[in-house]
């Protein structure tokens, strides 16, 4: 008997489907959006021939920056990649879909969070390395580079730990990978939940938030972290120091982790509960 809420069958059947409608409306973008190295390589050799005459690629940095202005703009058009549900025509053919909410919220979560990052990425780097080999005066690929950071991110952790200061890189790093997952979610819960204004909406509830929350957890900072920091000397002392680094860390990974939590468990709530 098949599952009325999940069956792995007519999941696949409407993931297939989902992939297909964000090709035709929206996929297109995610993976043009990478173009946007392109441009930052006309726009700075241009500038280049015109301010000094030479033939100047890009430089590593330069790149990276340009990456980092496409992923927040796709961070933005989150809100269109199923901002359609809420129009009326739009919306109800998505409705009448043979799939469980469930199957059609889990094929969201994998489209919002891992294929369209992957089709920008692979775009961007493809192209970007492209750049690289057709033209020297860029330098080396951001693929490339990567493996250089990785190397000397792992011999600064190895000369951190000979000197005492046990950092867990993954501790570091996943609050980061958590809080851009939280980015996209957000961005998409504000796609399903406002039908104008999408971007501006989400920018909006932010500020109100920040209005709200500013205040208090500033004075959650000064009554409470600032005086249970203070009371200790960490002074050199890597142990205290780690310990510190690594309990903020923790705390943020909770944090992040319980962010993801709720805008999925929002984005669920909107579905489950949407009506035209």
């Amino acid at each position: 008997m098949i599952s009325e809420k999940f069956s792995a069958q007519r999941f696949g059947k409407y993931f297939k489907y989902d992939l297909k409608q964000l090709w035709h409306n929206n996929g297109k973008a995610a993976i043009g959006l990478g173009f946007i190295s392109v441009i930052c390589y006309i726009i700075w050799v241009s500038f280049s021939l015109i301010f000094t005459g030479s033939w100047q690629a890009p430089g590593i940095a330069a790149r990276l920056a340009f990456f980092y202005l496409g992923a927040l703009i796709l961070m933005f058009y989150q809100t269109r990649t199923y901002g359609y549900l809420t129009e009326k025509k739009a919306g109800q053919s998505w409705l009448m879909l043979p799939a469980s909410t469930l199957e059609k919220f889990v094929s969201m979560m994998i489209i919002t969070v891992v294929v369209i990052p992957c089709a920008y990425l692979v775009s961007y780097l493809a192209l970007d390395a492209i750049i690289g080999l057709l033209d020297p005066t860029a330098g080396t690929p951001i693929i490339a580079g990567y493996s250089e950071v990785s190397e000397a991110v792992n011999e600064a952790m190895s000369a951190a730990d000979s000197e005492g200061f046990h950092f867990n890189l993954a501790v570091l790093a996943f609050p980061v990978f958590l809080q851009m997952i939280a980015n996209l979610l957000y961005f998409l819960l504000c796609g399903i939940c406002f039908k104008k204004w999408k971007i501006m909406g989400g920018i909006g509830v932010l500020l109100a938030l920040e209005m709200v929350l500013a205040p208090f957890l500033t004075h959650i900072a000064f009554k409470y972290w600032t005086p249970a920091i203070s009371n200790y000397d960490y002074g050199d002392d890597p142990v205290l120091l780690t310990g510190l680094i690594n309990s903020v860390m923790n705390y943020a990974i909770v944090i992040d982790g319980l962010l993801v939590v709720g805008l999925a468990i929002g984005i669920y709530y909107r579905l489950k509960t949407l009506k035209h």
